[in-house]
């Protein structure tokens, strides 16, 4: 069922679609967002069982992945699944072609980046990160343009 264009004589470039490039953007922070909040609340829960898990697990270097979790510590994880949640929220607002989205997901995405700075000691961004949070706010903000 297909609506019709709604007029916004603000923003003359809005026509009330969502550009496909702007709904395949949202899908993709909808699963890396969503599944960040969620393995957020999974290792807030379980973060007592982790080093015991961990000595449990067939995976090959496991524990210098475990060192870097109990670095950061519980609380990093909480600030993170927030920022997470904060971000999928911002894209919610998008998929509604609603700017405000826009300054939701960039704030936090931009904390992100600040957030394991402050809190994990010896911590260094990786330039991958940077650039993937850069591409998608950049893409973002292309589509803006169109919201209202």
């Amino acid at each position: 069922m297909e609506t019709e264009p709604i007029e916004d004589h603000n923003n003359p470039l809005y026509t009330g679609k969502r550009p496909p490039g702007l709904t395949l953007l949202c899908i993709l922070t909808f699963i890396g967002s969503g599944i960040s909040v969620i393995s957020s609340i999974f290792i807030v829960l379980a973060y007592d069982l982790i080093p015991l898990a961990a000595e449990q697990s067939p995976v090959p270097n496991i524990e210098e992945m475990i060192q870097l979790v109990l670095t950061a510590g519980k609380e990093f994880f909480m600030v993170m699944g927030l920022l997470y949640a904060l971000s999928l929220l911002g894209a919610i607002y998008m998929w509604k072609l609603s700017k405000k989205g826009f300054h939701i997901y960039t704030s936090a995405q931009l904390v992100m980046l600040i957030v394991p700075l402050l809190m994990i000691k010896g911590y260094q961004t990786p330039f991958t990160t940077v650039l993937l949070t850069a591409s998608f706010i950049l893409a973002y903000g292309l589509n803006s343009r169109i919201m209202r």
